[in-house]
């Protein structure tokens, strides 16, 4: 990776008021994270800022100031920076969120993407449901997956607004209850709350608020995500994928990666089984589980976790459903016509065939929501094996935390993200842009570091 600080702006403290901040130490770290050649303004003139920059390595003298300041201080380091490989051309395996993310971001900074998916159109795998919710669940203490799935968070609301408008039918800001329907949950809910959120990420709610906001009879509270809601997946990647820098090369099926001088050569056959290739600078692999087909990313400890969802016809009682509610499944509110209600998870099942066992242990699902709402949506006498749905197969990881980063030099992932893909997905292509593009990162270097496929192989510019 290519990195250093090309220039400083040592303003906002004064020299006398935090005396503190300005020791030789904070200087020898400025030079040590700073590109030969980086520059420095500041508008102090003190004598022994001016003498611990120059011990440190700078090149100092005085230059007029501006405003009120008569003179201030500038300099720079000896040499010259060196010259970045800059990164032109990227090919992505994977049409879904998260390979849509990746190539969205690295089209913003102005690099071609050749989008690979094996299927006939995006979104035709694990981000192929016709509703995904936004839910993020945290706890109450901060190590490197909750920073991470709180920058997340974040972001993804900001990269939603932008890509993809709340507009009621691709997108709706409805807000998520996570119900405290357990002893377990409620203890959760309980430490998550005393951390005084401010109110627009999350608050707590009693029974009454609870049933207020959803609309419908709740014999909990819990916690409330104003910003929460649910959009439709495949919309979300055509929109991530619009860039004109992408060239979308679906019906390609990649069987094979290889380094070569240039980069990587990636290698597969088309919907007509004819053989194709391609080479780019960088490869970024996004294809789930199936990763453990190319021989680099063989040892990656993927696990395929399936998981299918159910179309619940809506009843009159259930309309009057606002807000996603969540407990040990969730359910969404209605199109006007039918329900999401979600999701099963079993680990090491690959098939997606819709099985009435997995309708049927939705609906169980369904009462730690609401008893009233089961009770009126008459789940007891619903024939399951009429119902609809849709399976889909996701990746997991020991931890939970994602593999976001550089495997090798050159090829990248972004794999593992679980059902949070709609929320870490957005943020973990722009720190695989970052990097490829030698650009400062978006997250703090321990929380890249945890992401990264080979932990400490990333460094923080300049580091």
């Amino acid at each position: 990776m290519c990195g250093g600080i090309d220039a400083w702006i040592l303003d906002g403290f004064s020299p006398a008021r935090n005396p503190g901040m300005w020791t030789q130490s904070v200087f020898e770290k400025i030079v040590r994270i700073s590109q030969p050649g980086a520059s420095f303004a500041t508008y102090t003139c003190a004598g022994w800022v001016r003498r611990g920059l120059e011990q440190a390595g700078f090149q100092v003298s005085k230059s007029p100031g501006f405003g009120r300041k008569r003179e201030m201080l500038q300099g720079h380091l000896p040499g010259s920076p060196p010259v970045r490989a800059k990164v032109t051309k990227v090919i992505v395996i994977g049409g879904g969120v998260a390979g849509c993310a990746v190539a969205s971001a690295l089209a913003m900074r102005g690099v071609s993407v050749t989008l690979i998916e094996s299927a006939p159109a995006l979104a035709a795998a694990a981000s192929g449901n016709p509703r995904g919710i936004l839910h993020i669940r945290l706890s109450a203490g901060m190590d490197s997956l909750q920073r991470f799935l709180l920058a997340s968070y974040g972001h993804a609301l900001a990269l939603l607004d932008e890509k993809l408008p709340i507009d009621g039918i691709a997108r709706a800001e409805c807000g998520e209850l996570q119900l405290a329907f357990s002893a377990q949950e409620a203890k959760r809910i309980d430490r998550l709350a005393a951390l005084d959120w401010p109110a627009h990420v999350l608050r707590r709610v009693d029974a009454a608020e609870a049933s207020e906001l959803t609309g419908i009879e709740l014999a909990h509270g819990g916690l409330w995500f104003p910003a929460g809601g649910w959009l439709v997946p495949p919309q979300m990647c055509e929109a991530l994928a619009a860039s004109p820098a992408i060239v979308r090369r679906t019906g390609y099926r990649a069987e094979s990666l290889a380094a070569v001088e240039s980069g990587w050569r990636v290698e597969g056959k088309d919907e007509r089984q004819q053989a194709w290739s391609d080479e780019a600078q960088v490869v970024v692999v996004c294809t789930g589980y199936q990763v453990k087909s190319f021989a680099p990313l063989s040892h990656l400890p993927l696990t395929p976790v399936r998981g299918q969802i159910t179309m619940l016809p809506a009843t009159p009682h259930s309309e009057n459903l606002r807000t996603i509610v969540s407990a040990n499944g969730y359910l969404a509110p209605s199109d006007g016509e039918l329900h999401v209600l979600g999701a099963t998870h079993d680990f090491n099942d690959e098939a997606v065939d819709l099985r009435a066992s997995d309708h049927a242990e939705n609906l169980s699902k369904l009462a730690d929501i609401s008893p009233t709402l089961a009770k009126s949506m008459n789940i007891d006498s619903l024939d399951v094996e009429q119902l609809n749905g849709r399976a889909s197969v996701r990746a997991s990881v020991p931890g939970a935390m994602p593999l976001v980063g550089e495997l090798l030099p050159g090829l990248y992932t972004s794999l593992g993200h679980g059902t949070r893909g709609l929320i870490t997905a957005g943020l973990s292509g722009e720190l695989i842009a970052a990097i490829a593009c030698g650009q400062l990162l978006p997250l703090p270097l321990a929380v890249v570091n945890t992401l990264a496929p080979v932990p400490g192989l990333v460094r923080q510019v300049g580091d």
